[in-house]
């Protein structure tokens, strides 16, 4: 039995009714969507770790170059 390909208008049809919202609506999942979803959401944590972990080390903080410069010049002011 071959399965059914699914679009997001055959979703929309089966939650919404000429009278309106259904409220029984049974959504299946299969072990190979699970795994879908779940890897997918696997490589989303390990893409936002990484965009924020090269931010982090290619872009410089201003903050922290402007506390390191004024350092720099009390130490030589206190020599």
């Amino acid at each position: 039995m071959a399965q059914q390909k699914r679009n997001i208008k055959n979703y929309l049809d089966a939650l919404i009714d000429k009278d309106g919202i259904k409220t029984e609506v049974t959504i299946t999942l299969t072990n190979q969507t699970l795994i879908k979803i779940v890897l997918s959401l696997l490589v989303s944590g390990i893409a936002v770790v990484m965009i924020s972990h090269l931010i982090k080390n290619y872009f410089p903080n201003m903050q922290l170059a402007a506390i390191q410069k004024e350092v720099i010049h009390l130490k030589k002011n206190l020599k």
